[in-house]
């Protein structure tokens, strides 16, 4: 064999060594989200269904989770350094600023969402949900229609009900005009609160005269009001407000009900798009989905202690009632 035929069979030969251990170098997936990972449910699900479907940490995945604690300035940060790690996947996480950060941080690579708190299409984040460029595509919960649902169960609970107070905020501000068509469909004069800066000052509006005159409230999806459920829900015992929310972590704390997406289900399909686009399919040629079902959560305790009947045909709806 030749000098040079020898040269060409030991290319061809790294090639294809490169090429195996490119193939047994576990999957590099990271992972943006608005909490930590120990807190976040979405995430938690989404890093739980890649290891069902074979993708477990240290075995065919290494996953890379950052988060932004709700700022979003540290959002493009921790997306920036998540794009210098050479990832084979990136996913953001609930809040629009995760994907659009990540969209500016690595804009060829492929990127997936599960979208919560907004709708990927009315925001810009994709052009075409059956087609969706940008190299980005994932899994949306249409928030604006549960937001409907939410007021309308209000209003079966508490027919004689006149003032709603609802909590927005910059991660929710999508839902707003949702919130203002439902409350007047559902005959409620609302009562608006929208923060701008954390920390929130629920105080003024819940533990003060502000909140006095509510009938009801409901909190907007948020990673936010999420996380501070609590200290939303003691400002609402304060004032005996029955509240409606968008996690059923709320309704554990003491909310009254929340309708929200189911979470394991979701994050099930996010991790099968995944899998998807590990083994080589563009984002591009998965369409966006929409995760059409809700589950309702009650709970019963909350409704006793303030004297709220909940119709048996609500509380066969629901996926699950706490005592």
């Amino acid at each position: 064999m030749t000098s040079r035929r020898r040269f060409l069979a030991f290319g061809v030969l790294a090639a294809i060594a490169a090429r195996a251990r490119a193939q047994l170098r576990p999957a590099r997936i990271g992972i943006l989200g608005p909490s930590p990972l120990e807190t976040s449910q979405y995430a938690s699900s989404v890093v739980r269904s890649f290891t069902e479907l074979g993708y477990a940490e240290g075995a065919r995945a290494t996953f890379l989770y950052r988060y932004a604690d709700g700022g979003f300035d540290l959002y493009r940060k921790q997306a920036q350094d998540l794009a210098a790690r050479d990832c084979d996947l990136l996913i953001a996480v609930r809040a629009e600023p995760a994907v659009r950060a990540l969209q500016l941080a690595r804009p060829g690579g492929p990127i997936l969402f599960l979208a919560v708190d907004y709708d990927p299409l009315e925001s810009g984040v994709v052009g075409n949900l059956r087609r969706p460029d940008r190299n980005t595509t994932g899994v949306y919960v249409p928030q604006n229609l549960l937001v409907g649902r939410r007021v309308a169960m209000l209003r079966e609970l508490l027919p004689k009900a006149s003032r709603l107070m609802v909590f927005a905020d910059s991660y929710s501000t999508a839902q707003v005009d949702a919130a203002r068509k439902a409350a007047s469909a559902a005959n409620f004069q609302l009562m608006l609160v929208q923060f701008t800066s954390q920390p929130y000052d629920y105080n003024t509006y819940l533990q003060n005269k502000r909140g006095v005159g509510a009938d009801a409230f409901m909190t907007l999806a948020s990673s936010v009001f999420a996380r501070d459920r609590q200290q939303i829900q003691d400002g609402l015992s304060h004032l005996r407000l029955p509240g409606v929310g968008t996690n059923p972590l709320q309704a554990e704390t003491g909310f009254l009900l929340t309708l929200g997406s189911n979470i394991p289900k979701i994050g099930r399909r996010v991790a099968e798009m995944g899998v998807r686009i590990l083994s080589g399919t563009k984002p591009a040629a998965i369409p966006v989905e929409l995760a059409e079902e809700a589950e309702l959560v009650i709970n019963a305790g909350a409704a006793r202690a303030l004297g709220v009947t909940i119709p048996e045909s609500m509380r066969a709806r629901a996926a699950r009632v706490i005592a």
